[in-house]
C-alpha cells in the first residue's frame, strides 16, 4: 500500500512539472514582489524598479553597510585619487568586464553613461550638478572634473542616476529600454519581460564575478501590489522572497516552520512636516508644542510593530551626517501645554488637518495616535488619506491653501547628508519640491553647503557643521521627526546569504544570496 502510494504520487510529480511552463522549471526563486517599474531606462529610473536596476547595472563602487571596516567597496572601479583642492577624482577600472552584449567595458562607456545621464535630465540626474567634465585618460582610467569640491565617491556610488551601460545603449531612447531591454555589466540580466506582470533575471555567464561556489542563478519576479498575497505565496513555498506582507504578520512569519523575517538598518525614515507659511503654524512655540505632543513610542509600537526607533533628526541612524549631539524631542505633553499657553492657546481651541498617503499601511496606522494625542491637548486633528499624487500635489500649489501637517516618508537618494538635508529644509522659495515645510533659514542653508564641500577631505569637520545645522532646524523645529525603521525581508528558510544594505533601499543582491534545500 506504502509502495503504490509512493509510485502514485513520483508519477504525479513527474507530471506536474512536465506540465509547468519551461521558464518555471529552470528558475531557482521566486520573488514575490510589489515593486513595479516606471521606466527601465538606467539614466531616469527614480523609483521602485530599483530591486531589479541594481543587480542589472553597476556603478564603479558601491557604499558598505554601516559598521563596516571600510566605507567603499569597488565595483567596476578598482580604486580612485582625489587632487589636493578636492576639484578632481581619478578612477581606476577593472579589467576584462564585458557588457551583456559582449562590448568591453572602458572608460569611453563610463564618459558616455554619465553624459547621457546628464543630457537627457530625468530622475535623479541632479546628483550631478557640480560636475563640469568628464575625461578620458586611457581605456581603463577616467577622471572627473568637478565645477566645486563635494564628495564625489558617494555620488559615484548613488542608487540612482550613477549607472554605467554599454556604448550601445548610450545611442539608445527610454522606449527601447522600456520595451524590455537592458545592457549592463551586472550579474543579472533581463529576460521573459511582461510589463505589470512578471520577468526574470537571468545570470550573465560572463559575469566578471565569477559563477563558482553558491549564486542564486534565475529569479522569476512575479509582481503583485497585494501584501496579503505576497504573503500566502510565500508560506505555500510558491515565492522565496517577498517585498511587503501585512504589517501584522511579520511575527508570524519570523516564527514560521518554513519561513524567517531578515531584518537590518534602513536609511528610510518617517517624518511630519508643519506649515510654517501661515497661522497657526507660523509661531514657533505652537510648532514645538506638536514636536513634544507627538507620541513617539506609539507611534513606534503601533505603526512598525515595535520594528523602528524614534528618529532624531532629518539624517537617520548610520549614515555620516547622524549624530546623539543632534537635540531629540520627546514625548511631553507638559511642555506641550505650557508653549501652547505661551502661544495664546491654554486650553488648546487649535483646529488643524493633517495629510498621509493612503498608499502607505504604516502611515495609516499611526496618523489616527497622532489625532489622539493632540486631542488630549485640545487640538482638533483632522487627518485626511490621499493619493500620493494628490497629497504631494496639494503641498506644492499653494503654501497658504496647503494642509497643516504632511507626513512623509523619505529615503536619500545616495548616502550622504547633504542630499536629504539640503531636499527636505532648503529655501525653495516659491515653488516648493521637497521643503513641505517651506522652512527658510539662511544659516542653515550656509551651514550644510560648507559642510558638504568638506565632506571628502575634512569629513570631522563636516560632521560637526551638519550637527549645527541641523540643531538650528530642532531650534525651530519645522519638522518632526518621527521614525528611522528597519529594511525587514520575509524569506523562506531555504533561502540563504540575503544581505540588507541601507545606501541601497528594497535591493535585493540576489548574487549574494543561495538556496539550501533540505
Amino acid at each position: 500500500m506504502i509502495r503504490r502510494f509512493t509510485l502514485l504520487s513520483l508519477a504525479l510529480l513527474v507530471l506536474a512539472v512536465f506540465a509547468a511552463p519551461a521558464y518555471a522549471m529552470e528558475q531557482d526563486m521566486v520573488f514575490a514582489s510589489p515593486y513595479g517599474i516606471t521606466t527601465l531606462d538606467p539614466s531616469a529610473s527614480y523609483s521602485t524598479e530599483l530591486p531589479y536596476m541594481a543587480n542589472i547595472y553597476e556603478t564603479l563602487i558601491r557604499v558598505n553597510p554601516p559598521g563596516s571596516k571600510e566605507r567603499f567597496s569597488y565595483v567596476l572601479a578598482t580604486g580612485f585619487t582625489t587632487s589636493d583642492n578636492g576639484l578632481e577624482y581619478t578612477f581606476h577600472l577593472r579589467k576584462g568586464v564585458k557588457f551583456h552584449d559582449g562590448t568591453p567595458f572602458t572608460a569611453n562607456a563610463v564618459k558616455l553613461s554619465i553624459e547621457r545621464t546628464i543630457k537627457l535630465d530625468k530622475g535623479a540626474a541632479f546628483i550631478w550638478a557640480d560636475l563640469k567634465s568628464i575625461q578620458v585618460v586611457d581605456d581603463y582610467t577616467v577622471k572627473f572634473i568637478m565645477k566645486k569640491p563635494v564628495p564625489l565617491p558617494q555620488i559615484a556610488a548613488s542608487a540612482y542616476a550613477s549607472y554605467i551601460f554599454s556604448p550601445a545603449a548610450a545611442s539608445k531612447d527610454s522606449a527601447w529600454f522600456d520595451a524590455g531591454h537592458e545592457d549592463g555589466t551586472g550579474p543579472y540580466m533581463l529576460t521573459n519581460y511582461k510589463a505589470g506582470e512578471s520577468w526574470m533575471l537571468t545570470k550573465f555567464n560572463d559575469y566578471w564575478g565569477g559563477w563558482k561556489g553558491r549564486h542564486i542563478e534565475k529569479v522569476l519576479v512575479r509582481y503583485t501590489k497585494e501584501p496579503l498575497l505576497e504573503l500566502q505565496m510565500l508560506q505555500s513555498g510558491q515565492a522565496e522572497m517577498a517585498g511587503s506582507i501585512p504589517v501584522d504578520s511579520y511575527a508570524a512569519v519570523k516564527k514560521g516552520k518554513t519561513t524567517t523575517v531578515v531584518s537590518g538598518p534602513s536609511y528610510r525614515n518617517f517624518m511630519a512636516f508643519f506649515n510654517t507659511a501661515r497661522p497657526p503654524l507660523n509661531n514657533v512655540k505652537i510648532r514645538k508644542a506638536l514636536a513634544y505632543a507627538m507620541p513617539y513610542k506609539e507611534i513606534i509600537d503601533v505603526g512598525f510593530n515595535g520594528q523602528a526607533t524614534q528618529a532624531r533628526g532629518p539624517v537617520p541612524a548610520g549614515q555620516f551626517g547622524y549624530s546623539k549631539q543632534v537635540m531629540q524631542y520627546p514625548y511631553d505633553p507638559g511642555k506641550a501645554r505650557k508653549l501652547l499657553a505661551e502661544a495664546g492657546y491654554p486650553h488648546g481651541g487649535l483646529k488643524l488637518t493633517l495629510t498621509y498617503a493612503a498608499e502607505n499601511e504604516n502611515e495609516a496606522r499611526f496618523a489616527p495616535l497622532i489625532q489622539s494625542a493632540f486631542k488630549k491637548l485640545g487640538i482638533d486633528l483632522q487627518i485626511k488619506p490621499l493619493v500620493w499624487t494628490s497629497q504631494w500635489a496639494l503641498a506644492k500649489s499653494d503654501p497658504q491653501k496647503a494642509q497643516d501637517i504632511f507626513v512623509l516618508l523619505w529615503w536619500p537618494t545616495y548616502s550622504d547628508p547633504y542630499e536629504t538635508l539640503h531636499s527636505l529644509l532648503h529655501d525653495e522659495g516659491n515653488k516648493p519640491v521637497w521643503n513641505l515645510a517651506y522652512y527658510k533659514n539662511p544659516e542653515y542653508d550656509r551651514l550644510i553647503l560648507q559642510a558638504y564641500g568638506l565632506t571628502s577631505r575634512h569629513p570631522h569637520k563636516a560632521l560637526q557643521l551638519y550637527v549645527q545645522a541641523q540643531n538650528l532646524v530642532q531650534a525651530d523645529a519645522p519638522v518632526a521627526w518621527l521614525a528611522d525603521t528597519l529594511t525587514r525581508w520575509p524569506v523562506s528558510r531555504t533561502l540563504k546569504g540575503v544581505r540588507i544594505n541601507p545606501a541601497y533601499p528594497n535591493v535585493p543582491f540576489f548574487y549574494d544570496m543561495y538556496l539550501q534545500k533540505g
